[in-house]
């Protein structure tokens, strides 16, 4: 075979899909408990399949045609009033990007503002999917402790510690993957702060923004940074669409443009057959968003989640911090994670190691709460038990 690359000899495929994977050719193993994927489990609003069937029966080369490559204007201006509404932040429409799901807009920022050496900070543990994209960008990943018992808060002193003269941006996803956290208010107005004072970029991946329990999302731009920040998200969680491939990115117009450019040479443009699911989502001032979210995406979720905890605490003696968002409880087994997750995928039992997500998430797991209904978590987590008393 001929040479390929240097570069791409070093790609490193997530291991989260690699399980992804073997759980699509499991097919329809029922005797499968899976805790592992961070998809949702409910189908999407009905109100906005019926809208894009229509769409796609009375106007269906319009409905697959090309878009601008930032997205209809459209579509755009429906997310800046969303914003403007539920988070009280002003983001002009031209400020405003559309991408292949959240996964292109993080690509395509990180290789917008890294220079080779520059120095990104995130936690430790955090989500696995900006480690490979910092590489590529020739960036270096900078991680900073975060610890179960401290409710997986990013302290200020460990903030300041971490930033040296090479450091670019940080990163700041709350609530988190892979630990479920919110930031305190305190905690968000010092990492503006910070970032503001020694001039660095805060990128915020706002991707379980709508996917909180007991408080509403706070926007880090509320304290500042406006002209520093550049914020990421998708529709995946909060519509139900994660294979839609339809997220946005915003920001500074400078910037913002330039991720445009870039996606002239990746993706083109958005599909514009997942604008339409956007399009009435988020239509009459989100109606359909807010209902679908309220009604039936929170309050099923946390029922799930507080009774994985009830289950947690019936099976097991671990301690742990309850989530306030997102989709996960990352806990501390004491005790080499992966031999651990091998042993209970033998009893059809999927959870993911917790070094996967950085050193600081070694002897942990994450365990997912939104796939499974409440009998199905229960028998889980009761074999978790047993494997941990062995």
């Amino acid at each position: 075979m001929l040479d390929i690359s240097n570069r791409a000899k070093k790609y490193k495929g997530s291991p989260i899909r690699r399980i992804s994977s073997m759980l699509e050719k499991a097919g329809n193993n029922k005797k499968i408990i899976s805790f592992g994927g961070g998809a949702p489990s409910l189908a999407p609003p009905q109100e906005i399949i019926k809208y894009v069937e229509k769409k796609l029966e009375k106007e269906p080369q319009k409905s697959v045609a090309y878009t601008s490559t930032p997205g209809p204007t459209h579509t755009r201006k429906l997310i800046s009033e969303d914003l403007k509404k539920e988070e009280k932040i002003d983001i002009p429409t031209d400020n405003i990007t559309l991408t292949v799901g959240g996964t292109e807009a993080l690509y395509s920022t990180f290789q917008t503002i890294i220079n080779p050496g520059d120095e990104i900070i995130t936690t430790d543990p955090c989500y696995l999917g900006y480690t490979e994209p910092i590489k590529l960008a020739r960036g270096k990943q900078v991680r900073i402790p975060t610890y179960w018992h401290e409710n997986f808060q990013i302290k200020e002193e460990r903030l300041k510690e971490a930033i040296t003269k090479k450091t670019k941006a940080m990163i700041l996803i709350s609530p988190d993957n892979p630990t479920g956290a919110t930031q305190e208010t305190k905690n968000l107005k010092a990492i503006v702060e910070i970032c503001e004072d020694k001039k660095i970029w805060l990128i915020t991946d706002d991707i379980y923004k709508n996917i909180v329990f007991e408080e509403k999302f706070t926007n880090s731009r509320k304290f500042g940074g406006y002209e520093n920040t550049i914020s990421l998200s998708s529709f995946s969680k909060s519509a139900s669409i994660p294979g839609v491939r339809i997220g946005y990115a915003y920001g500074p117009k400078q910037v913002i443009n330039k991720i445009s450019e870039l996606k002239q040479a990746t993706s083109l443009t958005a599909p514009k057959l997942a604008t339409l699911f956007v399009d009435k989502f988020l239509e009459n001032k989100g109606k359909i968003k807010k209902k679908y979210l309220s009604k039936i995406v929170v309050p099923t979720y946390k029922r799930r989640r507080n009774h994985m905890k009830k289950m947690l605490k019936k099976y097991t003696d671990l301690e742990f911090a309850v989530p306030k968002g997102a989709f996960y409880y990352f806990i501390n087994i004491g005790k080499e994670d992966e031999k651990f997750s091998n042993k209970l995928l033998e009893k059809n039992v999927v959870v993911i190691p917790g070094k996967y997500f950085g050193n600081n998430g070694k002897k942990h797991i994450r365990l997912t709460f939104v796939s499974e209904p409440k009998n199905r978590i229960e028998e889980g987590i009761k074999v978790i038990g047993e494997e941990l008393k062995k």
